[in-house]
């Protein structure tokens, strides 16, 4: 056993193997991330037990329960959570509208940040971004085109 490892003794040290792929896609996935957090509206959960007239608390409870429906999404960021605002409307309650998509999209699997890149990004089969056409049927293609894939 020692004789073997003695082979190995006269080797020199060799220099770590480092995953700069993995590094850089980490890079630029937070990068998207800022972009988004910092160029689309959203609410914590102080902003939305303000804008539902309840406590932080109710808030966070009722974001709870509708996550647990699968009708709405958060994602981390940084030290907080944030609710991308498209998804409540007027009264900050879930927007039927979205909900229907978001359950759909979350039951294919995607994460929250996904949902979030893919209605705010632009959409080859509806020459638009989702988020402005909530409420059209062209959101319903470009579910059922994202899906079909």
């Amino acid at each position: 056993m020692n004789a073997a490892l003695a082979y190995f003794d006269d080797l020199p040290p060799a220099p770590p193997l480092l995953d700069r792929a993995a590094v850089e896609q980490a890079r630029l996935v937070r990068l998207a991330r800022d972009h988004l957090a910092s160029h689309e509206t959203t609410v914590d959960y102080d902003g939305l037990a303000r804008g539902r007239n309840s406590t932080v608390l109710a808030a966070r409870q009722w974001v709870k329960r509708q996550r647990a429906k699968g009708q709405l999404f958060v994602v981390d960021h940084g030290v907080g959570t944030l609710v991308p605002s498209f998804q409540l409307d007027e009264v900050f309650d879930v927007d039927q509208r979205v909900a229907a998509v978001v359950e759909q999209l979350l039951a294919a699997g995607s994460s929250g940040w996904a949902i979030w890149q893919w209605f705010t990004a632009f959409n080859p089969w509806i020459e638009a971004r989702p988020i402005d056409v909530i409420g059209t049927p062209d959101l319903d293609r470009a579910v059922a085109g994202l899906l079909a894939i």
